[in-house]
């Protein structure tokens, strides 16, 4: 509250903890979650389940992929895949995840990635 302007985003979406994660993310405008490992690492209706709570929830708009990978690059491609093949996400609402919605959090200018 001392700090209106700071933005702040917690990883993996707060799993296990749901109901707390969409309770802090509705309380703070300006919290935002990625999914990162979770992704790939817990099994993937687990993570459908987590991710489509915060969509219900009206989040959608501050969920943001993050790859978390230093050790093993090749599983972005893995977290990437559980994204695009999420039933319940629009394309629009993939394509915010996977770009849009971390663009706006790191004010990057218009432009500046040729993904769409």
């Amino acid at each position: 509250m001392r700090h209106p302007r700071l933005r702040l985003y917690f990883e993996n979406a707060g799993y296990p903890f749901l109901e707390e994660a969409i309770a802090l993310m509705v309380q703070h405008p300006q919290v935002h979650a990625d999914v990162s490992t979770i992704t790939w690492i817990i099994p993937r209706q687990a993570f459908y389940r987590h991710l489509q709570g915060l969509m219900e929830a009206g989040l959608g708009k501050r969920v943001m992929f993050g790859s978390d990978q230093m050790e093993w690059p090749e599983a972005i491609g893995l977290g990437v895949e559980a994204i695009e093949s999420a039933p319940f996400l629009t394309p629009a609402q993939r394509r915010d995840i996977l770009y849009h919605n971390a663009a706006r959090f790191l004010r990057l200018e218009p432009g500046e990635s040729k993904v769409r």
